[in-house]
């Protein structure tokens, strides 16, 4: 079990299901770690969760960038302590009000006669090749201590195909396949590795969409540590 002394980096923080997260390991005594690109929305949300009684502080990085993303992580746990908990959920925005239906091609998807090897880079390089990158800078502590987790929050694409969003399901079926691998590999290694699959609108209010609800699923996921994944409507 991590110590609520343990940081938490919250990889791909924004104003949802980021904060969310943040708040809930945070409210538990968790030193929050918040990494995206905007520097500036960054620290909004940080100064907002400080507010609130959380120690949270902001790494601007770009998760693509793997120097960049493993020098914010390193840096954080230089600063907050040992990273205990990583958190990965970058993702493409999509609208945030009930009803919107997101332009998936806008947005880069792509339907499965339609997806190229460059239409799947971007897509891979964001939410494998990131999530490769933050996992190898923060295991080695991790293991050295016998605790710690990897939390990887996906869309139904990691499990189902969808209609229009073939590129995606190449990117999120990889990152779920090799998170369960890791999952086994560290079983006994004091080091947990969890899957959220979300099929449903992130929106506030929402139910089990609900941002707050949402996070306090990966936090039971978290403390329980007895299931590698759990699915959100579907």
């Amino acid at each position: 079990m991590s110590s609520t002394s343990s940081t938490v980096a919250v990889v791909g923080a924004g104003p949802g299901l980021g904060r969310a997260i943040a708040q809930r390991f945070g409210a538990a005594g968790h030193p929050v770690a918040l990494i995206s690109r905007n520097a500036d929305k960054l620290r909004g949300l940080a100064d907002s969760l400080a507010a609130e009684g959380v120690t949270a502080r902001a790494y601007p990085a770009d998760v693509t960038d793997g120097g960049n993303l493993t020098g914010a992580l390193e840096k954080a746990a230089a600063e907050l302590g040992r990273i205990g908990v990583l958190s990965y959920s970058p993702a493409p925005t999509f609208p945030s009000e009930a009803g919107q239906v997101p332009d998936l091609k806008a947005l880069g998807f792509t339907a499965a006669a339609e997806t190229t090897p460059e239409s799947v880079r971007p897509l891979f390089d964001m939410l494998v090749g990131g999530a490769l990158t933050a996992a190898a800078a923060v295991l080695p502590g991790m293991r050295d201590a016998r605790d710690g987790a990897l939390l990887f929050t996906t869309g139904t694409t990691a499990a189902t195909p969808v209609p229009g969003m073939s590129n995606s399901g190449i990117a999120l079926a990889g990152l779920r396949s090799w998170a369960q691998g890791l999952h086994h590999d560290l079983a006994g290694e004091g080091v947990y590795v969890g899957h959220l699959s979300i099929g449903v609108p992130i929106i506030p209010g929402s139910g089990e969409g609900d941002p707050a609800a949402l996070a306090d699923r990966w936090y039971r996921l978290f403390r329980e540590r007895d299931v590698f994944e759990a699915t959100v409507g579907f």
